[in-house]
């Protein structure tokens, strides 16, 4: 008796679970960048707040965060280049009233930007705006130096 309510449990345990997954996904993709505000020059140990202004896409979009890499330039070691990417989520389920009206968006990168070392000369910033027809990336570039400009000296008479 006992075998036969263990094999039943088991039965009814294995039906009553649902292998099909109905909730829906929620999924994360990289929109294009249209403009980021920076500053001319970085001077070391200041920590700067950058604004970049992407495309939402829809209003089913909505902000994630920023994914980005660091890399000295291969060509030219006194460059720091950083890669940024914004990148949305998208949830299927709040489709009910999604419109694509050119939604465009800035935030704040949350993390403070410093610059800690003089070891470069400028930090390039490329920064993803889209895909063209091959599917290469397309890339917002924008240099700045590091280290103060120097005043020119008025003219002496």
């Amino acid at each position: 008796m006992k075998k036969i309510t263990l094999i039943l449990i088991l039965t009814l345990s294995l039906f009553s679970c649902s292998i099909g997954d109905d909730e829906p996904n929620v999924s994360y993709s990289p929109v294009g960048i249209l403009d980021a505000t920076l500053p001319e020059y970085f001077v070391i140990d200041q920590e700067y707040e950058i604004d970049i202004t992407y495309d939402l896409g829809s209003d089913c979009n909505s902000f994630h965060n920023f994914e980005y890499s660091s890399r000295q330039d291969p060509e030219d070691n006194s460059v720091l280049e950083f890669y940024v990417n914004a990148i949305v989520s998208f949830d299927p389920s709040n489709t009910a009233n999604c419109t694509d009206d050119g939604i465009t968006e800035t935030e704040n990168w949350t993390e403070d930007f410093a610059i800690n070392s003089d070891q470069y000369d400028t930090i390039r910033f490329n920064f993803l705006s889209g895909r063209n027809e091959d599917g290469t990336a397309e890339y917002l570039t924008i240099d700045v130096l590091v280290g103060e400009p120097e005043e020119t000296e008025e003219p002496t008479e």
